[in-house]
């Protein structure tokens, strides 16, 4: 897919508008309904996080939203998500808000089943997922993995490996293997790199946006991205691992250029400038905001031009699979109560990794909190994929969709379905963009 030059304003051009100078809104801003859908995100926040044991809410180290936060039980929490449902069907009627009134419907449909959850409602996986997510509450096709798998193995041997995915991924990773300084080294070229990239061709970031990489020991996590406010950022790397070269480059696109950093500095310069509707502040897992943003995350190294070699193509294979083998996982073991060891053994058997690294996943996907996020990996970079190359002869309409917009899974798509309405439209196969 041909890469176009953003057309529009700069982010640093709105970001001085005189209206909010910080990422905090007076009270008086809100409207009673608004105040009200605060407030219960916020309480359902507090509600699930003491339940699951993560807050499921990202972004309040970014917002600070002058709102108290109500201690209301499951109860209340219900009876105030049925009656904000009831008033923002009312805005259908006014134009100011009317847009608005989709998105703001989709998330109260995902708190409504965090409530029955969190009640204690007996809710199958799949309609959790489902709904909460708005993504297929079912298991990738056994014959789509099969070709994936075809697609990886036919990578390696292209490349010079035995015909062998096992053999060959290991001898792989042997010769992308980076640590130490080379690892510090490569990883701060590749953040910049990212990032020039991400403001010339995806979306100009705001003036003064900085990211820190660091490469932590005894991290539980493989990689993640932490956004604060004022445009500072962190990601975080595990140092306890070898990394492939490949692998690094996909990471550093995902968590921080066009990923994470870029959406939530883009969203905090869009809200200071009072471009941004308070509900497009809120990352909340668990909900359809997520398969767009780590849908766009994981296509993010498309986006920007960085898959450039014949490694960085069998990453990309092998990360679809291990996405796409361990949703079905994720089902077997959250809807149908198999063990966790064994999902570990038939991750490792079926994506040639390490013991370890299986057990890190599984983990990951059977948490109480993210157990239902999962899905959005693979989902969400198909979803996105789809919508990208539906776009592909008008990407700067599509990241402004995207960068600027509030949006869930059913809104976005259409969204990019309106915008391409009676135009010729060569939907594509999974090509690279």
């Amino acid at each position: 897919m041909a890469h176009s030059a953003n057309k529009a304003a700069t982010v640093s051009e709105t970001a001085d508008h005189p209206g909010l100078q910080s990422s905090t809104a007076p009270l008086s801003a809100y409207s009673d309904t608004e105040r009200t859908f605060l407030q219960l995100s916020l309480a359902l926040n507090r509600r699930v996080g003491e339940q699951k044991g993560l807050e499921p809410l990202l972004s309040t180290a970014t917002y600070d939203y002058g709102v108290e936060i109500p201690d209301w039980d499951w109860d209340t929490l219900g009876r105030k998500c049925e009656d904000l449902v009831a008033e923002i069907h009312a805005w259908g009627t006014d134009p100011a808000h009317a847009q608005r009134v989709p998105f703001l419907l989709d998330l109260l449909a995902a708190y409504d089943v965090m409530v029955r959850d969190g009640m204690g409602d007996d809710i199958p996986y799949s309609e959790r997922v489902s709904t909460m997510l708005q993504v297929p509450g079912h298991r990738v096709d056994q014959g789509v993995i099969d070709q994936l798998q075809a697609d990886l193995s036919e990578l390696l041997v292209e490349a010079g490996f035995p015909d062998d995915p096992v053999v060959a991924m290991d001898h792989w990773r042997e010769g992308q293997a980076l640590f130490g300084p080379a690892l510090v080294d490569h990883g701060h070229a590749l953040l910049a790199e990212a990032q020039a990239r991400t403001h010339a061709r995806v979306w100009p970031m705001p003036e003064g946006h900085q990211v820190h990489l660091f490469f932590p020991t005894g991290y539980p996590y493989r990689g993640y991205s932490d956004y604060s406010r004022d445009y500072q950022g962190r990601v975080f790397l595990s140092g306890d691992i070898h990394w492939e070269l490949a692998g690094l480059r996909h990471l550093i696109t995902h968590e921080a250029f066009p990923g994470h950093q870029a959406f939530s500095a883009t969203r905090e310069a869009r809200f200071r400038a009072g471009l941004m509707p308070v509900e497009g502040t809120l990352y909340f897992s668990n909900t359809p905001i997520t398969p767009i943003v780590e849908g766009l995350c994981e296509i993010g190294q498309e986006l920007v031009g960085m898959i450039e070699t014949i490694d960085d193509r069998i990453y990309d294979a092998h990360n679809r699979l291990s996405k796409a083998v361990a949703l079905n996982l994720a089902f077997d073991c959250n809807e149908d109560g198999m063990d966790v060891e064994l999902a570990a053994t038939l991750l490792a058997t079926n994506t040639y990794v390490p013991r370890l690294f299986a057990e890190r996943y599984c983990r990951f996907f059977t948490h109480p909190l993210w157990c239902t996020s999962y899905p959005h990996y693979w989902n969400g970079s198909e979803f996105m994929h789809e919508c990208a190359t539906k776009m592909q002869h008008d990407l700067p309409a599509f990241f402004t969709m995207v960068f600027t917009q509030p949006h869930s899974v059913r809104t976005l798509r259409a969204a990019v379905d309106a915008h391409v309405a009676g135009q010729p439209n060569d939907p594509s196969s999974r090509s690279r963009l």
